[in-house]
């Protein structure tokens, strides 16, 4: 007779074991599953075009102290559209480096790191910024 006591032993404290690992997962799942609600980031870091049905990018709200330098077809330009050297860059607030949002990620982290300042936000071009773009540089 003692011997199915431990058996039963060994069977809640299995169960026990397993309801604690469930709970654990589906607490996980419900906070990853979670969305962030009442603050909009002050810049979005996409290196590739949102689906369809994901969130929108964030908007970038620029200053006049705000430096914009735009990557395109291997090339930097300012906020003019006329070709700009990275090295020359003497910010007094932030630099926005605004890249093609179907530009490799390589192509990307290369760009971003010929830019040596503090204070870098990096976010893509939106549509107005690409048409503008094919057709000034043409």
């Amino acid at each position: 007779m003692e011997g199915t006591s431990y058996g039963n032993a060994m069977t809640e404290v299995a169960l026990a074991l397993a309801m604690t690992f469930f709970s654990i997962m589906v607490l996980t799942m419900i906070s990853m599953g979670v969305k962030q609600s009442g603050k909009t980031p002050a810049a979005g870091a996409m290196l590739a075009p949102a689906a369809a049905d994901s969130a929108p990018a964030a908007a970038i709200q620029s200053t006049s102290d705000d430096v914009i330098v735009v990557f395109h077809g291997g090339r930097f330009y300012g906020r003019d559209l006329k070709p700009l050297d990275p090295a020359t860059i003497k910010p007094r607030g932030r630099v926005l480096l605004v890249l093609d949002p179907a530009l490799p990620m390589g192509q990307a982290i290369a760009a971003r790191a010929r830019i040596n300042v503090d204070n870098l936000i990096v976010s893509t071009l939106d549509e107005r910024w690409l048409t503008t773009l094919r057709r000034k540089l043409k």
